[in-house]
């Protein structure tokens, strides 16, 4: 068995992940209401209360990963892919830091006069392909390859 992610890291990751889906989810769903309507009002409060969450979650994260080192990648990856990975995984760190944070200046008086709602939905879109790619990453790690690498971030069995 591959070496794994510590117990916390792995809880974090999970966290962000479901909360960046709570995030695309009522992001996308609050269109399919009128403005003005309870169900748009508590998808947005929702959505807004998620991004904190994701924001405050990156953070600590992110100290955590800073102060405990990830396991090693499986034997046999060449630079390439070893360089891809970890370009992939400190873009989507650094998008999920930025993205609560623009955000919050898009909800502001501020935000609106520098248009930063646009930004905010294009990032989005990013984010999903990102995202997209670090799933299908792990699932070509783990039925094309075989090298176990999906294992080190599930929770542990018993």
């Amino acid at each position: 068995m591959p070496a794994r992610y510590d117990r916390i890291a792995r809880l974090l990751h999970w966290l962000v992940a479901a909360l960046v889906l709570l995030q695309f989810a009522t992001g996308w769903g609050w269109g399919f209401f009128e403005r003005g309507t309870d169900p748009r009002f508590y998808l947005f409060r929702t959505h807004l209360v998620a991004g904190y969450a994701v924001l405050a979650l990156a953070v600590l994260r992110i100290g955590w990963r800073l102060t405990h080192a990830a396991p090693p990648l499986p034997a046999g990856m060449d630079r390439l892919t070893q360089v891809a990975a970890h370009a992939t995984h400190g873009v989507l760190y650094l998008a999920i830091l930025v993205q609560p944070v623009l955000g919050a200046v898009t909800t502001t008086a501020l935000g609106k006069s520098l248009g930063t709602g646009r930004i905010h939905v294009g990032l989005a879109y990013v984010i999903a392909g990102i995202v997209v790619l670090h799933v299908a990453a792990a699932l070509w790690h783990q039925f094309v390859r075989r090298d176990g690498l999906l294992l080190r971030m599930l929770p542990a069995r018993r």
